[in-house]
């Protein structure tokens, strides 16, 4: 360690030397037509400065040092690449913060959609709803005034010269049909309001049908011209259960029998095969 502080020493005081030789030469040199001329004196002191130099310097620079110096200078040289790379990662995630913020801003842009989707679809129901409520009110009060009607032998008669009774018992038909094989047994017994709109909507369809009955001239229509209707009426009544909206079944019962006071009705309803199946079911029912 003190011999290397030695060299250290010495190569720092042969370059102060150095630097004072160099200086003095300059002092003392001057040019002439572009040359320096310098003194073969001080030119000799540098050689052998530079030569002292050359022969202490690997000494003094030791492995270690050479080491960390390769060391320093392939980091000097992976850093650029390292840079470059960086830089790279840098943009890609700039890139991805872009498309990041891109996708926040659509999600976002797309749940508010959703939430006015989800409002119109809200007032949609509402407006839907108050729809159908109209639509079963002013069904209830057109059929509770048809039912009515249907009561007098001239409006029936009127109804038949217009030709328009039988549509109407096509549209009555399909309209009971679907309200009784929409029923749940058990959860309608339970539920289910008789003073509802819907219900007083089908029981006016079925009374009017049953004063259409009631008329001779409207027996004889339904004997002829509706035996789809019958046909119907039978098969509901055989899939209602006992119990269930009874005013409706005792309605229905009534028109069959209206029309079974004729000839032609009792025929036609004999004819029909679910007859049989029909009275075994009333029968074990216990009645209405």
């Amino acid at each position: 360690m003190n011999s290397r502080r030695r060299q250290v020493h010495t190569t720092r005081k042969m370059a102060g030397k150095r630097l004072a030789l160099s200086h003095g030469g300059k002092m003392k040199a001057r040019k002439q037509d572009g040359f320096v001329r310098v003194r073969k004196s001080d030119l000799e002191k540098l050689t052998t400065e530079v030569m002292q130099l050359r022969d202490f310097l690997p000494r003094v620079l030791n492995g270690d040092l050479i080491e960390t110096l390769h060391k320093a200078r392939t980091a000097q040289t992976m850093k650029e690449p390292l840079a470059q790379e960086q830089d790279q990662l840098r943009q890609e995630c700039q890139h991805l913060q872009s498309r990041l913020d891109a996708v926040q801003t659509e999600c976002q842009k797309e749940r508010e959609e959703k939430l006015l989707l989800r409002e119109q679809l809200r007032q949609s129901g509402a407006e839907l709803q108050q729809q159908a409520d109209f639509c079963s009110g002013l069904g209830s009060a057109a059929g509770s005034l048809l039912w009515s009607c249907s009561a007098s032998e001239d409006t029936v008669s009127r109804w038949l010269a217009d030709g328009k009774l039988q549509s109407f018992l096509l549209v009555a038909a399909q309209t009971l049909e679907s309200f009784v094989r929409s029923l749940d047994e058990e959860a309608k017994t339970q539920t289910e309001d008789h003073n509802s709109q819907e219900h007083q909507f089908v029981l006016a369809l079925a009374g009017t049908i049953t004063n259409v009955a009631a008329v001779s001239c409207g027996r004889d229509f339904l004997s002829c011209s509706a035996r789809v209707l019958l046909d119907t009426l039978m098969r509901l009544l055989e899939l209602m259960t006992p119990g269930v909206f009874p005013k409706l079944r005792v309605l229905m019962l009534m028109a069959l029998y209206n029309v079974s006071i004729s000839v032609k009705g009792l025929k036609c309803i004999s004819e029909n095969p679910g007859l049989l199946s029909l009275i075994l079911t009333l029968l074990d029912g216990s009645g209405v």
